[in-house]
């Protein structure tokens, strides 16, 4: 399943800036609007040609950076070499052309070179340079003048007039279960003897997840994480939605997140103990859902704007707290947890019918067990956590 392809349907090819003398018989695309947001590439795996479009369309690309060309004839053999100040290495990428007269799509995947697009904080003006070799024809080149992003910066919608593609997907990404965050906030949680076990619906109890996400709750509230206010937005329409979403090393070590910094950070962790989770957008907002069975049938909503507040304790504590002695630090996080579930329902019960699949901008629900399912990888960046304070 390509999930990119609607949002490669909305544009046309173009023929971007070339070298004096080269021949308009190829042409180059960059989607959406000559802008280049790595995070969509880099969040996919590659895919294979059976699961591509099967007449025309050639390389394991995404589609964003596509090359559109005619075969001049049967077999005829092309090489493509794209270079970038964003790439880690050049790609080079090698096709036959197996009809004569017919149209192709070049989808050459990328090797986006992390390190510098992490250091990348704001959109920057780029080049990428496409040299086409073809069988009796001398050597051509273009060149497309882009907007390199960031990759903190999340695309989640397109709009191209009456059409548009919800990429909302994208969010998942930002969710690693496998971080080195993750391992710190366990063992910080085990520690707090909330819960005696992370082990997501062994016990088959819902009360033991509430406990488990509360202990993980609990880590976060210890560790200093406070909710902030900081808007993530970067665009807003009327063509590109897209935010600023940070990665689980900076939240932590900044001990500071907004709504869907502190929505991923949770969702990575409860993802790592087995607990299905998913992330709900509204607009200019989002929350964490997570199930509390194993069959997915007890959804719970949590307002991670309630991070580390003071807020009173509940008249009656909740059931999954009962066999937990209180301390002044548990009872705290108690108190804001309780206050996040009965926020995070809330919350949702006013949007629910807004939730419906229609692909609005700031409308949706983002499961990650079935994100992973269609192929949505963790963006594997390389950012690391400073040493802890002694």
């Amino acid at each position: 399943m390509r999930l990119l392809l609607s949002l490669v349907l909305l544009s046309s090819p173009v023929v971007a800036s070339a070298d004096s003398g080269a021949d308009a018989d190829w042409s180059v695309r960059v989607t959406p609007y000559d802008q280049v947001f790595p995070a969509l590439e880099l969040s996919q795996a590659h895919r294979h040609t059976a699961a591509r479009p099967p007449d025309h369309v050639l390389g394991e690309g995404t589609g964003l950076v596509a090359v559109h060309l005619r075969a001049d004839n049967a077999g005829e053999r092309i090489q493509l070499r794209v270079a970038a100040a964003g790439l880690a290495t050049d790609t080079e990428f090698s096709a036959t052309l197996g009809e004569a007269g017919a149209a192709y799509e070049l989808y050459p995947p990328l090797d986006w070179d992390v390190a510098r697009l992490l250091a990348l904080k704001a959109p920057s003006p780029a080049s990428l340079t496409f040299t086409l070799e073809r069988e009796g024809r001398q050597t051509e080149t273009r060149t497309a003048k882009v907007s390199l992003h960031p990759l903190e910066e999340a695309l989640y919608f397109v709009r191209d007039g009456g059409d548009s593609v919800d990429l909302s997907w994208i969010f998942a990404a930002y969710v690693d279960e496998n971080d080195a965050v993750v391992d710190r906030v366990l063992a910080a949680a085990l520690a707090s003897g909330i819960a005696p076990r992370l082990d997501g619906y062994s016990a088959a109890d819902p009360n033991a997840v509430y406990a488990q996400v509360w202990a993980i709750w609990h880590a976060l509230a210890e560790r200093g994480i406070r909710y902030s206010s900081a808007d993530p937005a970067i665009e807003r329409g009327p063509h590109i939605f897209s935010q600023r979403v940070r990665f689980l090393a900076d939240t932590w070590d900044d001990r500071s997140a907004n709504c869907i910094d502190g929505s991923v950070l949770i969702a990575s962790v409860l993802g790592r103990i087995g607990v299905r989770n998913f992330l709900v957008l509204v607009p200019g907002h989002a929350f964490l859902g997570f199930y509390a069975d194993a069959d997915a049938q007890h959804p719970a909503y949590l307002e991670t704007t309630l991070l580390g507040a003071h807020v009173p304790m509940p008249t009656k504590p909740p059931a999954f707290a009962a066999n937990v002695e209180p301390t002044p630090a548990n009872r705290a996080s108690l108190a804001s947890f309780a206050a996040a579930l009965a926020a995070g329902r809330a919350h949702y019960v006013r949007v629910a019918a807004k939730l419906d699949g229609r692909h609005r901008p700031d409308y949706a629900v983002i499961d990650i067990a079935a994100a992973r399912a269609f192929g949505i990888k963790p963006i594997e960046a390389t950012t690391q956590t400073k040493p802890e304070a002694e």
